[in-house]
């Protein structure tokens, strides 16, 4: 009777102890996508008033930010892909600031993915009817290779280590329209889950010990 409580006792500290990793993973990766997401609110924000004090007029700034999320329960492999964007206007104008013909200076805008530097939007040349819609076809691929390796070492004292290795490779493909401009980049994953427009891998190991 003893030992079935006994075993009963273990099994239900067992299944508390899953619920509570659950629930903690669950915070973890709810918090880090919070962070992300007012992050990226925040720096859209200063970026377009930064170019609004810079132009002396309106600044529109969009940024688009792609994120590995990370895997609390296999820390060694890659964790779900996340998306996060924000777009902000601000006007700042003194009305002193002005063109050599004497003409206000234009407003200006930019889209910035990534860690990459931002780039200019031209102004349309044409501008849209009442009722007529702005089609936007904005496409993003990944294309993941990730490999997990192990390697054991044995010392000359016979003390033997075990480190296992994460070693992945994420190509972000995207073509993005803006105003009926076609806009293409290719970012690549690297350090503490970020895209980068330079080529980089993601690597990650630690021991087994």
């Amino acid at each position: 009777m003893l030992s079935n409580k006994n075993a009963q006792a273990a099994t239900e500290f067992a299944i508390i102890v899953s619920l509570v990793i659950v629930a903690f993973a669950f915070l973890i990766n709810y918090s880090v996508k919070l962070n992300n997401q007012q992050s990226c609110i925040q720096q859209a924000f200063r970026l377009a008033l930064s170019e609004a004090r810079e132009a002396d007029n309106s600044a529109s700034y969009t940024k688009v930010v792609f994120r590995r999320m990370p895997n609390v329960s296999s820390p060694m492999e890659l964790g779900q892909l996340q998306s996060v964007s924000s777009s902000s206007n601000v006007l700042w104008a003194d009305g002193k600031s002005r063109n050599e013909d004497e003409t206000p200076k234009d407003g200006v805008s930019k889209y910035q993915l990534n860690e990459a530097e931002a780039i200019d939007i031209p102004k349309p040349e044409y501008e849209y009817l009442e009722g007529q819609t702005k089609v936007s076809m904005n496409t993003f691929t990944n294309t993941v290779d990730s490999t997990t390796t192990f390697t054991k070492q044995e010392s000359a004292s016979g003390d033997i280590t075990t480190a296992k290795t994460l070693n992945a490779t994420d190509t972000l493909s995207a073509s993005v329209d803006i105003d009926g401009t076609a806009y293409p980049f290719e970012h690549y994953l690297g350090a503490n889950g970020k895209y980068y427009d330079q080529s980089t891998s993601l690597s990650r190991s630690r021991s087994m010990e």
